[in-house]
């Protein structure tokens, strides 16, 4: 059986129609997060940081004023994916959610009414990233600028071009490339935010009119008081990345890894950021409760 498992509009199947917007003019939204099998129950399932994906997925649909499913209607979604999911096999995996504006005439105008597409896609999470989380991954700067659109930055839209042209810079030898803005301001990378480290500091870089705010970015910075003594969000110039000590990347499946160079920098992995990216594994402990796990 295929692990790769879709539910479109409550059905299970693999096609849209080719007048849907979301593959038009990739007018819609998107977001992943991890799931696991959680209890003997049925339908007794825990995804990571659903409600903060969720409320995500409605600040996106505001910004474009696309109409936003009920949560009731997702959570019955949610539900049948991963249970078949779990009949197929798997205990754990990848949740994606994708609503887009759904199937409409050809032109860039749309009606109010229109009903979304909604998406659910279940993947099997293939976690090999055990030795990374130890010695860390390499990263490069992109050559790819990052758009600058007040209007969609911060959220999940499914114009992601910018990552597909910068992830085509290199081939296996880097974990992720990093958009550099043309102040040389570093703001996110292709898949993850990225944050560093001086003196139980932490530091990352303000999005104003570009990047995502990611919901681990967000985690992290609400939670950062219980790791650091401090924390700041404001500009990180390419030119003075030799003034941290650490460096490591986030988002919703990879959560937290270090890294031990980008281009030419070079980065300490630090006992208490191996602390950390230990600790937030420990779902049993009271880091669930800290970090939301639910």
């Amino acid at each position: 059986m295929n692990e790769n498992i879709s539910l479109i509009n409550g059905e299970f199947k693999q096609t849209i129609s080719v007048f849907d917007r979301g593959l038009a003019y990739g007018d819609g939204l998107f977001e992943t997060m991890v799931w696991h099998k959680s209890g003997s129950k049925k339908n007794n399932f825990l995804v990571e940081f659903w409600d903060r994906h969720i409320n995500r997925l409605k600040t996106g649909c505001k910004k474009i004023r696309l109409s936003m499913p009920s949560n009731n209607l997702l959570d019955k979604y949610r539900k049948k994916i991963l249970n078949k999911s779990y009949r197929s096999g798997l205990t754990q995996g990848i949740l994606k959610i994708i609503i887009t504006r759904g199937e409409g005439s050809r032109g860039y105008k749309f009606n109010m009414d229109m009903k979304p597409t909604i998406i659910f896609l279940s993947f099997p999470l293939n976690n090999d990233l055990r030795d990374k989380y130890s010695n860390g991954v390499d990263v490069r700067f992109c050559k790819t600028e990052i758009s600058n659109n007040k209007n969609t930055f911060g959220i999940k839209h499914l114009n992601r071009l910018d990552s597909v042209l910068a992830r085509s810079e290199w081939d296996s030898n880097y974990f992720d490339g990093v958009f550099v803005d043309s102040k040389g301001n570093l703001l996110e990378g292709t898949m993850t935010n990225i944050f560093f480290t001086k003196n139980s500091t932490l530091f990352t870089p303000n999005l104003v009119n570009s990047g995502i705010h990611g919901v681990m970015r967000e985690v992290i910075i609400e939670k950062a008081k219980f790791f650091f003594q401090d924390f700041k969000e404001c500009e990180i110039n390419k030119s003075k990345l030799a003034n941290f000590d650490g460096m490591f990347l986030t988002n919703s499946v990879i959560k937290i890894l270090p890294v031990k160079k980008c281009g030419k920098f070079k980065f300490k992995i630090s006992e208490d950021l191996l602390k950390l990216v230990e600790n937030f594994y420990q779902k049993d402990s009271n880091m669930k409760e800290i970090l939301e796990l639910s």
